[in-house]
């Protein structure tokens, strides 16, 4: 009996133990498991992490690029604004030179214009001959022996003939011995408009003489 009661303490300590040690084993099981998974999703949780730090570091770099070329064409859209202003700018400035140039041109234009409207020529015409004897009186009655001379100087001077002169007027040059007379080829219709004008003197025996010669611009007596 008392060898029975015995076993039966050994039995149930031994059982005791057992039921401990697997308690213990379990827990030491859990343990690891939830270390392991504990592990495993930190190392999930970090590689997400880094990709979205990454993600923000390609889009704030990408934001930074972006700006830097936004930047680079505004300054170059300046750059562009301004080349546009200074070559107005030498456009607009001329050259002191070009000016001299262009008014040297003008100035000769304009002297060729007056030489071919308005020219004066200077020769050495001969007196027509005078029959006018005693003393000189300037006549200028249209018929008068004097007013036929003084005609017949102005044709010498101008080439026209007699038929062919329209006398516009014949005045007193500002002294007794000289006129001037303004006339036009009546063939020629380009001097209606850009008569002749002739100025003559008288030489005592010998006559009127033209002594210059001017083809005006206009007419001063249409």
């Amino acid at each position: 009996m008392q060898g029975n009661r015995y076993e039966t303490r050994k039995r149930k300590k031994m059982s005791q133990f057992l039921n401990i040690a697997i308690g213990i084993v379990v827990l030491l099981i859990l343990f690891v498991g939830a270390q392991i998974f504990l592990n495993n999703d930190a190392s999930d949780t970090q590689p997400q992490e880094e990709s979205d730090n990454n993600e923000e570091v390609a889009n704030s770099g990408g934001s930074t690029e972006v700006e830097e070329s936004n930047e680079q064409d505004a300054v170059e859209e300046e750059d562009e604004e301004q080349g546009a202003s200074t070559d107005g700018r030498v456009e607009d400035d001329e050259d002191p030179s070009d000016n001299e140039e262009d008014q040297t041109d003008e100035d000769e234009t304009n002297e060729d214009a007056e030489n071919e409207e308005d020219t004066q020529e200077e020769g050495d015409w001969e007196p027509v001959g005078t029959e006018q004897t005693g003393d000189f009186s300037p006549n200028f009655t249209e018929g008068s022996q004097n007013r036929i001379e003084m005609e017949a100087a102005l044709q010498s001077a101008t080439g026209i003939s007699a038929g062919d002169m329209t006398l516009w007027r014949i005045e007193n040059g500002g002294s007794p011995t000289t006129a001037v007379g303004t006339l036009s080829d009546s063939s020629d219709n380009s001097t209606t408009n850009s008569p002749y004008q002739v100025r003559i003197e008288w030489q005592d025996g010998e006559g009127w003489r033209a002594v210059s010669m001017d083809q005006l611009s206009s007419n001063p007596y249409r």
